[in-house]
């Protein structure tokens, strides 16, 4: 049938991926155990979607992570959350939410928007990219997120209405996780790796963001990070936060 190819968007600070979605992906595969070729691209432009990630598998190209995790659990037969019951699965899909939709698009704010993160930006993020294409790509791509800002429309806010957003998301994440080791259970399941993916995509990289002092202010959440770290990608040389 061929091999499972994963496509994602490139690596930094010990991180297998600069992108969420993409982080998400990677560790539902590890934490599935499923042998899978992982491919970084420069652009997500080769995706389905126009977005990374996305996979190649038995012929067929899916992009958007949700929907590829619903594919491989049904095609590989693997449910990594199969201990939750019904309450709990319903309170994943609302961590999710929160996360994805909320959550997230502070987090693009603080990268795309901030003027001191741009040049980080665009020697990391967009460091893959051929230098004379990234100088011609670069201001178009920044203008084209603020305008995916500004259509969900945390863009519309102001630099501390966004901060106070994001204050209560990362609280909320922080009283569910409560004393537990994993959100829910004895071993990290996909909600964990979906707020693993955006909290180290905030927390572990050098983009100036109010949300690090956020995240550094419950220890649970900080301990959260090191112990995914440690369990899921035990390569890092970071694997204390």
């Amino acid at each position: 049938m061929g091999k499972l190819r994963a496509f994602h968007l490139p690596g930094r600070w010990d991180l297998v991926t600069v992108s969420p979605f993409c982080l998400k992906l990677d560790a539902f595969l590890r934490l599935a155990d499923i042998e899978h070729e992982s491919i970084a691209v420069a652009t997500p432009f080769g995706g389905p979607k126009k977005k990374a990630p996305w996979i190649e598998y038995a012929g067929q190209t899916i992009g958007d992570s949700s929907l590829v995790i619903d594919f491989l659990k049904s095609e590989f037969g693997i449910d990594i959350d199969q201990h939750l019951n019904l309450r709990q699965r319903a309170t994943a899909v609302a961590i999710q939410r929160m996360v994805e939709e909320n959550l997230y698009w502070a987090m693009v704010y603080d990268r795309w928007r901030r003027d001191e993160n741009w040049p980080i930006l665009k020697s990391s993020v967009l460091g893959d990219i051929a230098a004379p294409m990234r100088a011609l790509l670069a201001p178009f791509a920044r203008r084209s997120v603020r305008k995916q800002l500004e259509g969900h429309g945390m863009g519309l806010h102001t630099p501390d209405e966004i901060t106070s957003i994001a204050n209560k998301d990362i609280d909320a994440l922080g009283g569910l996780l409560g004393e537990n080791d994993w959100f829910f259970g004895d071993k990290p399941g996909l909600t964990d790796a979906t707020v693993y993916s955006v909290l180290a995509n905030i927390a572990f990289v050098p983009f100036s963001s109010p949300m690090k002092a956020m995240i550094a202010g419950h220890s649970n959440l900080t301990e959260f990070l090191g112990r995914f770290r440690r369990v899921v990608y035990p390569e890092s040389e970071a694997a204390a936060y």
